[in-house]
């Protein structure tokens, strides 16, 4: 099975490096942009089955790409972005600032320090993990599928696909509308792609969550 991971579209928070977590920030018109070109390139693929995180700026994105693909997204919460709890809207100057002593903790321990009132990274991991087993129970060995997500869940995927301990999440980096793709096959998933942005050349690109 082939396994098409998109991060979705851009938005004014990510344009401010704020983190966003479960808000509902929509797309800005940049993100709308990626959105329709990362979709009239998937269109090639003949993909089976579109899913999609329900936060707001996923499902956006896999709506617009769902037009090019001819295909209904189907909801699937596991795969949101990481809760941040108070971290939501803040950031990363304004957070340090603000709790100093939480951000020595997170520092110390990346992977599993709790966002406050939030999740883990770890805790990101096991819920991400539980999305790519349904869909790999849900599909056959020679069907595409493309699924639309968030910067943090694909990387917490990643980590456990590749054998990458969660403390080295942050050393990935995925741009707004770029393809990641897994395989699933006799020995297990391995990773073909990633951060595919080539049919995004040209565009900036922001750099928050």
């Amino acid at each position: 099975m082939r396994l098409l991971l998109i991060r979705h579209g851009e938005t004014e928070w990510n344009a401010m490096l704020r983190y966003q977590g479960h808000c509902a920030v929509p797309l800005n018109e940049r993100g709308r942009d990626q959105a329709r070109i990362t979709g009239a390139r998937l269109a090639r693929y003949n993909a089976s089955a579109l899913y999609a995180s329900d936060i707001a700026r996923a499902a956006e994105t896999a709506t617009i790409i769902g037009t090019a693909i001819d295909l209904v997204p189907q909801t699937m919460p596991d795969l949101r972005e990481i809760d941040v709890g108070q971290w939501e809207g803040l950031t990363p100057e304004e957070l340090y600032r603000r709790y100093p002593d939480h951000m020595r903790e997170f520092e110390r321990d990346p992977a599993r320090t709790v966002r406050l009132g939030g999740e883990s990274y770890a805790q990101l991991q096991e819920r991400s993990l539980k999305a790519l087993e349904t869909i790999q129970a849900a599909h056959s060995s020679d069907e595409t599928v493309v699924a639309v997500s968030h910067g943090g869940t694909i990387r917490a995927l990643l980590c456990h696909v590749i054998g990458l301990d969660l403390i080295y999440f942050g050393r990935m980096w995925l741009d707004n509308g770029s393809i990641t793709e897994l395989r699933y096959g006799t020995h297990g998933w391995r990773l073909l792609r990633l951060n595919d942005a080539a049919h995004l050349e040209g565009m900036d690109f922001a750099h928050g969550e």
